[in-house]
């Protein structure tokens, strides 16, 4: 082994070597300082959306790499919002699912978002920041919760749907109070030029997206949707099992984080 790492040197202090041998010595070098942009985007675009979400707390120069890779992909995003109520285990975190399953066909990805109503005040900052490494591939969003809850969802959400989502086709809505969207935010809802279906499914105070007769996309249901799949996929199944891997991969941790039993021979 080349010097100063022989045998001879372990017993050495740092102060009795040469400054030349130091210089020697590896540094710590930030890697999107050396690799080329392009490069350094295609090596973040193969990391998953938490490790690009870790990845963007390094510096202001790997956020903006990772949010270029996450512009550069090209697939479409279905995302859906679950809102879970208190009663439930873990309702007061916010979880993500990104899937890549489904029919080889499902040229797409989906991501199922598990939030609290009475949690929200803390989860929309986290909600709009996954919102917003997706916004340009975002094709439709669900936001299911059940049941009725106080009107909690802000016209902010619907109106940086509007605006910032430039592929959006479908809407659903199930089960919420929609007290809170204002008269301008359905305009805009109206004049999105992609967005072709607002399904208002078994909501409250949806009063304000009936009036504006601009809206020709609006779809009100009171009651069972015949044909659900067909415009959404297999939605609950997709659901039920995206909530089942989700609780599994919570237990895992949980199980890996605990305590080991210490073992004792029975001599």
């Amino acid at each position: 082994m080349p010097w100063p790492f022989s045998k001879f040197s372990r017993k050495m202090s740092i102060d009795s070597v040469p400054v030349s041998a130091i210089d020697l010595l590896p540094k710590k070098v930030d890697p999107l300082s050396v690799l080329p942009t392009d490069l350094a985007v295609r090596i973040l675009s193969q990391l998953s959306l938490r490790q690009r979400t870790r990845s963007e707390r390094v510096s202001k120069k790997w956020k903006e790499t990772v949010m270029e890779a996450t512009r550069n992909e090209t697939k479409p995003v279905w995302v859906y919002i679950i809102f879970r109520k208190n009663h439930c285990s873990g309702h007061e975190k916010m979880t993500v699912n990104i899937s890549f399953d489904g029919p080889i066909f499902w040229k797409r990805q989906v991501a199922y978002i598990y939030c609290c109503s009475c949690h929200f005040d803390e989860h929309e900052g986290p909600l709009m920041a996954i919102l917003e490494k997706f916004e340009q591939r975002v094709e439709r969003v669900c936001l299911v919760d059940k049941p009725v809850d106080y009107p909690f969802l802000p016209d902010s959400l619907f109106s940086y749907m509007a605006k910032k989502m430039p592929q959006l086709q479908f809407i659903y809505l199930r089960e919420l109070d929609l007290e809170k969207i204002n008269r301008g935010t359905v305009v805009e809802l109206a004049n999105h030029q992609n967005l072709k279906k607002v399904i208002v499914h078994l909501c409250r105070n949806y009063e304000v997206l009936e009036d504006f007769r601009n809206l020709p996309q609006l779809l009100v249901v009171k009651g069972e949707i015949m044909g659900l799949k067909a415009m959404l996929g297999d939605f609950e199944e997709e659901i039920a099992r995206s909530q089942a891997e989700n609780e599994a991969s919570e237990s895992a941790v949980r199980a890996s984080t605990a305590s080991p039993v210490p073992v004792t021979n029975g001599s």
